[in-house]
């Protein structure tokens, strides 16, 4: 049985049916293990299996990115219903007096603010972006006012998380359960952009399309390293002929005062061209004893908004101007509150 890592994010992030994020949403767990909500880098991860939110400190947002079920039909995926559906993330607010009115008082209506659909980093909004959508037809979650964080997220995909509040991750796949089951594959995350990398699975009886692939480029590349190296032998080579010819030169000269080697035909030797009477035999019996040897070349390949921006250094739950800083944060207008628990 195979062990997974349940400490890490994994898995690639979809915002919607079979749509890969484009920006730097990771999963809140591991997808070798279950189906997990995707928010950004350095995010909080909030209500698994219910709200299925994010929280990111430095814009103030409380929102919700996607999940790693390419399907969206696991209960731990929130389905972004229009006008939100193409949005990459959906801020969330409980601002709509209206809608929380109506409700039970045990009961939050979360709607949604509009971004642009090309939108893939998180960004503050204004009220602007929220009011339009107050009405129950654009309801993304009702359920509870405070929203409880249960990871947080590294900065680096593949880092370790965070888990808060005592949550235990699952250890083991429940049975039956398979990564990516509507594509067949185990979908990874493979850097900025959260796109999918999956290899098409294995042809029976062989290997798969990826991997013979792999093997023809492996091979193509070898050919052409050992094409460099054959050629660089033959370099090596001529040099270290070039060089002993030279050497059998010199020494023949200064045997007799310079002219012209019998076996170097149309290369000046220091004496200037002349007409040897020694032959290529006379020169060859010179003692190797004698000769110089060139030394050996080197070897080769030597959310939400807040209606108030708590002040550096202000704690979570202290009440500053009217509204709140970020342990106990509250919408535009100022009397409309809500909270998200963060850890402790």
């Amino acid at each position: 049985m195979a062990v997974y890592n349940p400490n890490i994010s994994n898995g690639t992030c979809y915002y919607t049916e079979d749509t890969p994020t484009k920006g730097d949403f990771i999963p809140c767990g591991n997808e070798a293990l279950q189906v997990w909500p995707c928010c950004h880098t350095g995010s909080f991860c909030l209500s698994l299996g219910e709200a299925n939110a994010c929280w990111d400190k430095t814009s103030g947002n409380t929102y919700v990115a996607g999940c790693t079920d390419p399907s969206f039909t696991d209960p731990n995926c929130l389905y972004k219903r229009d006008p939100f559906h193409s949005q990459e993330w959906v801020a969330i607010n409980q601002a709509c007096k209206n809608l929380n009115a109506a409700s039970s008082p045990d009961t939050t209506n979360w709607t949604g603010c509009k971004v642009p659909d090309n939108s893939t980093e998180l960004v503050k909004l204004s009220l602007d972006a929220c009011t339009p959508y107050c009405n129950k037809d654009q309801i993304l979650y009702p359920g509870s006012s405070s929203l409880a964080a249960y990871a947080s997220l590294p900065t680096i995909p593949g880092s370790s998380i965070f888990w808060q509040n005592n949550y235990v991750p699952p250890t083991a796949p429940a049975a039956g359960y398979t990564p990516g089951k509507t594509r067949g594959v185990v979908p990874t995350y493979t850097g900025k952009s959260s796109t999918s990398s999956s290899a098409a699975s294995p042809e029976p009886g062989g290997l798969s399309p990826g991997a013979k692939a792999g093997i023809g480029v492996g091979a193509a590349i070898g050919g052409i390293l050992l094409l460099l190296i054959l050629g660089w032998a033959i370099v090596l080579c001529r040099r270290k002929r070039r060089r002993q010819k030279e050497l059998e030169i010199g020494h023949y000269n200064s045997i007799h005062g310079g002219g012209h080697h019998p076996g170097m035909v149309g290369v000046r030797s220091p004496g200037g061209f002349s007409q040897s009477h020694y032959s290529q035999q006379d020169v060859m019996t010179v003692s190797s004893a004698t000769a110089v040897h060139p030394s050996p070349p080197p070897p080769f390949n030597s959310g939400l908004y807040y209606a108030h921006n708590a002040a550096p250094g202000e704690l979570p739950g202290t009440t500053v101007g009217g509204g709140q800083s970020p342990g106990q944060k509250s919408e535009l207008p100022a009397d409309e509150r809500f909270s998200v628990q963060l850890p402790t």
